[in-house]
């Protein structure tokens, strides 16, 4: 009852059920238990994600990057939610660093050169 990314995770369930505010009390004793965990972190910003609070939602997913820095969903998490706050030099960055953990994958460089051509980096 007491294991923080357990809380999280039922705290993320219930938000799918509509029960939002139960959610956040479960997502918030999640992080009060185990606050050096990523997966708390990253739950944390779904909730936000899913209320549209996009700025404490990157918040959430750059304290998870600091504690697992090479976590693909999160950091693919984190730079859907910069192209949608206009935050092009941090896109750019987060592109950048999904490139250099998964070269091989197409849509990685992709979304690499789409990020240059934003900040018009021709």
């Amino acid at each position: 009852p007491n294991h923080g990314e357990t809380l999280s995770m039922k705290g993320l369930t219930l938000n799918c059920l509509g029960r939002k505010e139960e959610a956040y009390e479960f997502v918030r004793s999640g992080l009060k238990n185990d606050l050096r965990s990523h997966v708390c972190w990253h739950v944390y910003g779904l909730l936000y994600r899913s209320d549209h609070d996009y700025r404490e939602a990157i918040k959430c997913y750059m304290n998870a990057l600091r504690l697992d820095k090479e976590n693909i969903q999160i950091l693919r998490d984190l730079s859907l939610l910069q192209i949608q706050m206009r935050d092009l030099s941090g896109f750019v960055e987060t592109r950048r660093q999904l490139l250099t953990l998964r070269p091989a994958q197409r849509t990685n460089w992709i979304a690499f050169a789409v990020s240059h051509h934003l900040v018009e980096n021709y």
